[in-house]
């Protein structure tokens, strides 16, 4: 178990109809390059990119890898190297929870980012230290609903439970008032609050420091999978599409962008602009 008394958060059923991304806002600012110095030691434990199955990289942040990496670690500390945007919720309160219940030391290094859902990871570690220039950012809870009026409604009533979750976390692991964390989540109509090294250290985000030393830019870090491929992986993680059905989808999505001005899927720059376009044709 954790050494600190964190929550023992309840696990969420996630519906089919309700799908959770990274904040626009913080994957304009996510920077792949930035990442922890290579080590030999096997009790670290990587989360860069989006949380659960990044369908910019196609990188594997889901509970799945946290508990195969946390069993073969076994009873000893652990350290959590986190660059991450966010990502979906549900897999984030899933590792917070394997981290948590780890029963040696949790360190978390938040690397570059931690926000959104990434956020919620970090909160599980004993001790959590931000490099210089690290943000840590906290929002309300959103996510993209298809269904009818009960399943909007249905959403509102998850993400109203979602965001009590995440403000019982961090006020446990911050020592805030509820309704401060509230007001944190709340600010600019629930686009959050994001926290410069000092500001969390100040809020009780965080406990210190990291050396800079153990931080890189990493000029070969993995480019963007090609568009196509990202819309299959999001179709795959969001939409709970078989891997055949993704790929016949996006061959038929091509097919009917292929004339259009200024193709959506035609680099890494303009993929948030293709999977727009996506989600607008899966509700039409």
């Amino acid at each position: 178990m954790s050494l600190l008394e964190l929550p023992d958060v309840r696990a969420f059923q996630r519906p089919d109809w309700m799908a959770f991304e990274a904040p626009a806002q913080t994957l304009d600012h996510y920077d792949a390059a930035v990442s922890a110095t290579e080590t030999d030691d096997d009790t670290v434990i990587t989360i860069y990119g989006q949380i659960g199955l990044d369908p910019l990289s196609s990188a594997d942040n889901s509970e799945r890898r946290i508990s195969r990496a946390l069993r073969a670690i076994g009873q000893r500390d652990v350290t959590v190297n986190i660059n991450s945007p966010g990502g979906n919720f549900f897999s984030g309160l899933a590792v917070y929870n394997l981290l948590r219940m780890h029963s040696a030391k949790v360190t978390v290094n938040v690397i570059g980012q931690a926000s959104s859902a990434a956020s919620v990871v970090a909160m599980a570690g004993d001790e959590i230290l931000m490099a210089d220039g690290a943000t840590l950012m906290v929002h309300n809870a959103s996510g993209v609903t298809i269904g009818n009026k009960f399943d909007t409604q249905d959403a509102t009533d998850i993400l109203t439970d979602i965001d009590a979750v995440m403000a019982e976390i961090y006020a446990a692991r911050s020592g805030a008032d509820p309704s401060t964390v509230s007001g944190w989540m709340d600010r600019g109509r629930g686009a959050g609050t994001c926290f410069s090294v000092k500001r969390a250290l100040e809020a009780g985000l965080a406990s210190g420091k990291l050396d800079q030393g153990l931080v890189t830019a990493d000029a070969d870090a993995p480019k963007p999978a090609p568009p196509a491929r990202v819309l299959e992986a999001a179709l795959i993680a969001q939409c709970n599409m078989s891997p055949k059905d993704a790929k016949a989808f996006v061959s038929q999505f091509k097919a009917e962008t292929r004339d259009a001005p200024a193709a959506v899927t035609r680099d890494a720059d303009t993929v948030r602009e293709a999977l727009t376009a996506l989600r607008k044709t899966l509700t039409s």
